[in-house]
C-alpha cells in the first residue's frame, strides 16, 4: 500500500530552480568588473586579510585574490543550484541563501580590492570592521526580503517517491514485546570524541576557546547513543544515561506505520533533530527509517538500523489496540 503523499504536486519549473544560483553569479561578475575597473591602480602584492583592528596581516598578487573570489562565488552557487534542482531543500530557504551570500562575499570582495586601490602598498590599505556589520546587515535585509518574494506554495519540499514497506512481526493478540536500537552511527560518535580532545588540547596550548568547544563535541557525542524504543506505549527516542529530553509520540497517536528510505535533507531540510512542514524527525545519516502517520496528518520520521522490525512490531501493536477498542 503506497504511502499518503503530503507534499507539494506543483513543484516550481525547472528554470526557476536554476536561478537559484543567480545571485552568486552576479556577485562574481560585479567583482570582476571592480577587479578590472581597478586593476592599474592595485599594490601587488595587495592586502587580502586583515585583524580585528581593520590592519593587514596577510597579502597576495591581485590575480590570485581575484581567482579565489570568482571560484569560491560560482562555486557556491553551482551547489546551491544542484541544491535546488535535487530539491533537498525548501526553494524559499535556497533563494534566501544564494541571496545571502552574495551579498555577503560580493560585498567584502568588493570592498577589499577598493581599499586596496586607494593605498600606495598592502600595509597601508585598511578595513574597518564596521564593513562587517554592513555586510551582515545587507545580507538578512536581501534573505528576508527574498524570502518574502518567493510563494509559500512552494515551501513543502518533493519528495522523490521510494518504496514503502509496511510489514508485520507476527506479534499475537495479548503478547508484549519491546524493541531497542540505537540511532547511530558509531562513526560520529568517534568523530566528536577526537573533536573534544583536539579542544581540549588547544585549549592547553592557549587557544581558550578550545575548552569551551569540548562539552559541545561531547554532546555531539552522545547524540548517536540515543536510544529507538517501540513498545506499548507507541515510539520514543530517548538520550543516553539521562532520561530527558526525550521524544514520544504515544501509540494512539500514530495511524500508520511503514518503513522507506530517508535523507536528511530531501525529508527533513538537514541532519539531526528536525521540524518541516507537515513532517518532523531525527535523521544523522540516509538508510532505511521508520515512517509513522500521526492522526494530525502529519509524519514522524527516525532513521535507525533494523527499521522494518521497528514498523512491524508498531503495525502489530496497532491492530491489537484497535481489535480492543472493537471490543
Amino acid at each position: 500500500m503506497d504511502r499518503p503523499d503530503h507534499t507539494s504536486h506543483a513543484p516550481p519549473s525547472a528554470p526557476l530552480r536554476w536561478s537559484a544560483g543567480l545571485p552568486c553569479l552576479l556577485a562574481a561578475l560585479v567583482v570582476a568588473a571592480v577587479f578590472a575597473a581597478s586593476w592599474s591602480d592595485l599594490p601587488d602584492p595587495m592586502a587580502v586579510h586583515f585583524d580585528d583592528r581593520g590592519d593587514v596581516n596577510r597579502s597576495a598578487s591581485p590575480a590570485q585574490l581575484l581567482l579565489l573570489s570568482e571560484l569560491v562565488l560560482l562555486g557556491l552557487g553551482a551547489l546551491l543550484v544542484r541544491g535546488a534542482l535535487r530539491r533537498a531543500l525548501d526553494l524559499r530557504v535556497l533563494y534566501a541563501a544564494s541571496a545571502a551570500t552574495a551579498v555577503v562575499l560580493g560585498y567584502l570582495f568588493t570592498v577589499a580590492v577598493l581599499v586596496n586601490a586607494d593605498a600606495a602598498s598592502a600595509d597601508e590599505a585598511r578595513l574597518p570592521l564596521w564593513h562587517l556589520a554592513v555586510a551582515a546587515g545587507a545580507a538578512v535585509v536581501a534573505a528576508v526580503g527574498v524570502r518574502a518574494l518567493v510563494p509559500r506554495k512552494q515551501e513543502t519540499p518533493a519528495r522523490i517517491d521510494r518504496p514503502a514497506v509496511t510489514s508485520s512481526v507476527g506479534l499475537r493478540q495479548g503478547e508484549r514485546a519491546v524493541w531497542v536500537r540505537s540511532v547511530g552511527p558509531r562513526w560520529l560518535t568517534a568523530a566528536a570524541v577526537l573533536g573534544a580532545v583536539a579542544a581540549v588540547a588547544a585549549g592547553a596550548f592557549g587557544w581558550s576557546p578550545g575548552f569551551w568547544l569540548a562539552p559541545v563535541g561531547l554532546l555531539v557525542a552522545a547524540l548517536p547513543g540515543s536510544r529507538v524504543i517501540v513498545d506499548g506505549s507507541g515510539l520514543t527516542v530517548r538520550p543516553p544515561v539521562l532520561p530527558g529530553p526525550r521524544i514520544h509520540v504515544p501509540l494512539e497517536r500514530i495511524v500508520r506505520a511503514w518503513t522507506a528510505e530517508a535523507r536528511p535533507l530531501a525529508d527533513l531540510g538537514g541532519w539531526g533533530y528536525r521540524v518541516a512542514p507537515g513532517r518532523r524527525g531525527l535523521a544523522l545519516r540516509s538508510g532505511p527509517a521508520v515512517w509513522l502517520e500521526l492522526a494530525d496528518g502529519k509524519e514522524f520520521v527516525v532513521v535507525v538500523d533494523d527499521a522494518a522490525t521497528a514498523a512491524g512490531l508498531l503495525t502489530d501493536l496497532l491492530g491489537d489496540a484497535a481489535r480492543r477498542d472493537v471490543r
